[in-house]
């Protein structure tokens, strides 16, 4: 979704993909962003650690100094998002901060707006299924104002009852607008196919079925649980000290409540059970030309010690450059697809390695079978010594690129936050890539890759592409027919 300084939804997910801080750029798959990164030289200077101080009431600030930037990056994030979302009211944190967003403090949207537009700044609304995030962008000789209009979003939420409606109607608008994407219609049904009822498995905006559902009690009470010391952090990246940031923080979040973060949501405390064999879900989608292919299978928490050497091995295989695997075997080769790519993602719970290949409907079928073989042959055979130092060329210049970008920076190190890695992972990770071996991939993939238990969602016209995959030898029973617009 394309955000807007006004109010802004945006609940795309805020996984990496071939690196956990690697421009995200292609599509959306099952809350997981396909990254496309390529070899890039490494900036002249490498930007220190972020600087770390105790916030108010027991928060966590956050600050990247970039002195040589007028323009401060500041993000207020919860340690909590949509797998926080009780079942049957999925939706709820999106529409929760969305709507707060809208209305705080006794002033309405429209004055917010102004307020804003006033400093030339924008504040967005981000959710996913880890984190809350309200964030934007503004002049550093505004900052202490931004962060007066922020405390009252954050603190002072409104829930006008009408206001409440209009949002919640723009996001079922936003349902139906996404259903004009195919890429997007395959990442809610993947999810879905893959994670089952977990809370990962359905969209950080919710569905048709969930979203009337959720009340304003439900807001307030989102509020009262994740809006507390122990589960906020403040950040900002740009021309502002550690110190003064700090002292600003304090100052107007003076007010925020103590309390520790909130456990998990107990849905999300059991496992995903994930698939069992090979089984086809086909969403049918009237008129396609083309083909999209999903298939993936539950991983590792981005925490796991494996992490790292399946990132490695997923880049190997699924990365944007032209000798992966992926890329090179179903579009250099045969010219099977357009794109094709898989993406480890990282996430506090337990993430997933998914693949995405766009292809014509006509060649379907032979795509889906040579990247399944494929896959299986990484399960197999794993990677070779040439594999290992072109991935590890690809993320390291990768890293370079995205530890260039104060903002796509600081926004790394709080995914990383928020997944439960060490404050030195987003600046380690060159060096841990560096120092992976060829057997620390090989034994990870042995241990994790389930080549023969896998998710596998097809957006395309069922009419045309169900007799294909029959006359493939693909038992009937084996395929499931859904409307795209069920979900």
């Amino acid at each position: 979704m394309t955000p807007s300084r006004r109010g802004a939804i945006n609940v795309g997910a805020r996984a990496r993909g071939c690196l956990p801080i690697a421009a995200c750029a292609a599509a959306l798959l099952a809350g997981l962003a396909i990254s496309q990164v390529s070899a890039a030289p490494a900036p002249a200077t490498t930007p220190g650690p972020a600087a770390r101080r105790p916030g108010p009431a027991g928060s966590l600030v956050l600050v990247d100094a970039a002195p040589a930037l007028p323009i401060v990056h500041v993000v207020l994030a919860l340690r909590s998002g949509s797998g926080w979302d009780p079942h049957k009211k999925e939706g709820l944190a999106t529409l929760a901060a969305t709507a707060a967003r809208r209305g705080a403090a006794g002033q309405s949207r429209s004055k917010l707006d102004a307020r804003l537009d006033a400093l030339g700044a924008a504040l967005e609304v981000t959710v996913d299924p880890d984190s809350t995030r309200f964030e934007g962008d503004v002049l550093a000789r505004h900052l202490d104002e931004y962060l007066a209009i922020l405390a009252d979003i954050v603190l002072r939420p409104d829930f006008e009852p009408g206001e409440v409606n209009r949002t919640r109607r723009d996001l079922l608008a936003q349902i139906d607008d996404d259903g004009t994407d195919d890429v997007t219609v395959g990442q809610r049904h993947f999810g879905r196919n893959l994670y089952g009822d977990h809370p990962y498995g359905y969209p950080p905006g919710g569905t048709r079925a969930s979203l009337p559902r959720v009340r304003r009690e439900d807001l307030r009470a989102f509020f009262r649980t994740h809006v507390v010391g122990g589960n906020v952090i403040l950040a900002a990246a740009g021309p502002v000290g550690a110190d003064a940031f700090a002292a600003a923080v304090a100052r107007r979040f003076a007010a925020l409540p103590p309390g520790a973060a909130p456990g998990p949501n107990p849905l999300a405390v059991r496992e995903p059970q994930g698939p069992r064999g090979w089984r086809i879900q086909l969403v049918d989608k009237p008129e396609r030309q083309q083909a999209q292919i999903f298939f993936g299978q539950l991983a590792v928490k981005a925490a796991d010690p494996d992490y790292v050497p399946l990132l490695v091995a997923t880049t190997s295989f699924g990365g944007q450059g032209m000798t992966a695997t992926m890329m090179d075997e179903i579009r250099s080769k045969r010219s099977l697809a357009y794109g094709a790519y898989m993406i480890l993602s990282e996430r506090l719970g337990r993430g997933a390695l998914g693949g995405w290949v766009q292809c014509s409907t006509a060649k379907a079928i032979p795509t889906l079978k040579l990247a399944l073989k494929l896959f299986v042959d990484l399960m197999e055979k794993g990677i070779d010594g040439n594999q290992l130092a072109s991935a590890q060329t690809v993320l390291e210049g990768a890293t370079a690129v995205e530890m260039d970008d104060p903002a796509r920076r600081l926004d790394a190190r709080l995914t990383a936050e928020v997944a439960g890695l060490p404050p030195a992972f987003v600046d380690g990770l060159p060096a841990r890539v560096r120092a992976t071996t060829l057997a620390q991939v090989n034994d990870a993939l042995r241990r994790h890759l389930r080549a023969h238990d896998l998710a596998i969602t097809i957006v395309s016209t069922a009419e045309a592409l169900r007799p294909r995959l029959l006359e493939s030898g693909i038992k009937s029973g084996a395929v499931d027919v859904v409307p795209y617009d069920v979900f």
